[in-house]
């Protein structure tokens, strides 16, 4: 990857090669086949004179977010939205699964040995900030229409953006070029109270300079030799006949330890995920695999694996699936790469001991005379399946069946089931557990459970048993209590809203920023003054006029403590700081 972090000068002094017109050449020829049916044709007809130029350098476009956006190709291509009034993005595309926005400026050198110009920079780092301030009016239709993924990933910390130049020139840039464009990865980064020394694979704001040199080996790793998986043995087996033939049954932790040390990644060719490094999931994984084999089959979700062939050996007794042994050909595990990555990955283990984890696989046929579409199609649904949270549990915790027991003798419901949104019901007298979960994190008051509520809310249904869910779900909480901090909250909440709704967002940004993502310090603060609202054994009635007051008065202080002392603070982060939300409440204390 062209982290412009670990680019430097001198990748961009050396001469280009002798064959560098041809690599370029070939590029475009490549990815332009490739991309041509997916990708828009306004401005770009064929009997134009430039037309293979233009539809190359969108290709690039549409293949840099198919690498980096973990895509396929159809929707790579339609991420595309160059055109005369693009405002200075070529492609952009929102990855919600993976939580990655990928922004690209594309151009097709022909001659394979130009180099990015300080204007092409500044057209691109003023477009990305536009991006960054929500103007998408100066932005192409297409991506126009993407403005709810887009804000959705503006609004939240949980997003990488990675700000992508590609072309198919020489490697990096020159060195006051690739100063500026390392100054501004890092004053985006530093905006958004990034911890120093952050890895730069996990930096929120990402600058990346995509040369020929990096288009090719990107080429290359997405061309591996088709695998085979050769003697697998599987356990209690069954078959599928139609409309798609397919084995399923037990495979051992050893084969597939196998398979990783024999084809490591390229096991996942056809993964739109492909394996995420070290997550909690996979060190859980990890975890288990190490400490509990024999509960390892119960505790995870296994593996699918398309095949172009299935030899079952001659010797599989079909009137007893206990054992068969089979050949699959061509194959690419499109889910479970994190199962496979994290047991190929152990070490210190007997191949006997391997052999006690026990994983649920299933190999289902592809035929040969198939299209692509049936691969793809049951790709991309089994890596869009529905996950079950920690809040799912929490709806069978003692303390949420009481509080749901609690609210009913008011004539209240508590939903502790997730449903979809579509169906939800719009009652006033109706309050979920992540409506609970924001009214009693806020009164807490507590910096820290305030940053979580901000960043990391799947944190207190994690463990049941830890401080962070015990803290706002425990025995002190009352129905009664929590009614009337709900209802609290949704007052604080519209007062909010009602406020944002007379903001001019282009011209009063911060404003507008710290309304968005100071809500949760806003009503922390607020509940904390509320009158009685701890003691009462009755539903009370909310002083809607004090909030209003106080409301205004903090959303004062706030900007003049941020415009004094943090004039560059990006809202999204400063506001799951803790630092910076205990210096933002001692304010409201010490302003009064």
């Amino acid at each position: 990857m062209a982290f412009v972090s670990e680019l430097t000068p001198e990748d961009n002094s050396a001469s280009a090669g002798a064959t560098a017109s041809v690599t370029a050449d070939r590029i475009g020829n490549t990815l332009r086949e490739r991309f041509h049916n997916y990708i828009h044709k306004r401005e770009c007809e064929p009997t134009q004179s430039d037309y293979n130029v233009k539809m190359a350098s969108r290709a690039i476009a549409a293949f840099v977010i198919h690498h980096l956006g973990l895509t396929d190709d159809l929707i790579a291509g339609s991420a595309v939205c160059d055109s005369s009034t693009d405002g200075g993005i070529d492609a952009i595309y929102v990855n919600h699964n993976e939580k990655n926005v990928v922004v690209v400026q594309s151009k097709f050198n022909q001659s394979g040995n130009a180099t990015w110009s300080n204007v092409d920079f500044l057209s691109f780092k003023s477009a990305c900030e536009k991006l960054l301030e929500k103007q998408f009016h100066r932005f192409d239709l297409i991506l126009q229409s993407m403005v709810d993924d887009i804000t959705k990933a503006l609004n939240s910390i949980d997003y990488t953006f990675q700000f992508v130049m590609a072309h198919t020139g020489k490697r990096g840039a020159a060195n006051l070029i690739l100063t500026d464009m390392q100054t501004w990865q890092n004053e985006l980064n530093e905006a958004a109270i990034v911890p120093d020394n952050t890895p730069f694979n996990q930096l929120p704001f990402q600058v990346h300079l995509v040369s020929a040199e990096d288009i090719i080996n990107w080429m290359r790793a997405q061309s591996s030799t088709t695998i085979d998986l050769t003697d697998v043995e599987i356990e209690q087996y069954g078959r599928v006949e139609a409309p798609y033939t397919a084995y399923y049954g037990i495979v051992s932790g050893d084969q597939i330890k196998e398979w990783w040390d024999t084809h490591s990644n390229k096991l996942f060719s056809k993964n739109i995920r492909n394996i995420l490094g070290s997550t909690e999931v996979n060190d859980s994984i990890k975890s288990t695999a190490i400490n509990k084999k024999e509960l390892f089959w119960y505790y995870n979700n296994g593996i699918t694996i398309l095949t172009r062939n299935i030899e079952p050996y001659r010797r599989n007794n079909n009137s007893n699936r206990e054992t068969g042994r089979f050949n699959f050909k061509e194959v690419s595990i499109i889910n479970g790469a994190q199962t496979v990555s994290s047991i190929g990955v152990l070490t210190g283990f007997t191949s006997e001991e391997l052999s006690e984890i026990k994983v649920h696989a299933r190999f289902i046929l592809i035929p040969n005379d198939s299209d692509d579409d049936i691969s793809n199609s049951i790709t991309r649904a089994n890596n869009h399946q529905n996950r079950v949270l920690g809040r799912d549990f929490a709806s069978q915790h003692p303390e949420q069946l009481r509080l749901r027991d609690e609210l009913i003798i008011e004539g209240y419901t508590y939903k502790l089931l997730r449903t979809d949104d579509a169906i939800h019901e719009d009652n006033e007298k109706t309050i979920d557990i992540d409506e609970a979960l924001n009214a009693l994190a806020c009164y807490s008051c507590n910096p820290t459970t305030l940053s979580l509520l901000k960043s990391q809310r799947g944190r207190f249904f994690e463990n049941l048993q830890s401080s962070q869910y015990k803290t706002v779900f425990n025995s002190s909480i009352s129905g009664i209590k929590l009614i009337n901090l709900v209802l609290c909250h949704r007052i604080i909440d519209q007062k909010i809203k009602e406020i944002l709704q007379n903001t001019n967002y282009q011209d009063e940004k911060k404003k507008y920023g710290i309304l968005t993502h100071a809500n949760r310090v806003f009503a922390g603060h607020i509940m904390s003054i509320v009158p009685n609202i701890n003691t009462q054994k009755n539903i009370i009635d909310i002083d809607e006029a004090l909030i209003s007051s106080e409301l205004h008065r903090i959303l004062e202080i706030t900007e003049n403590l941020i415009e004094q002392n943090y004039p560059n603070a990006y809202p999204a982060r400063f506001f799951t700081n803790v630092e910076k939300i205990t210096l933002t409440l001692a304010s409201y204390k010490h302003n009064k």
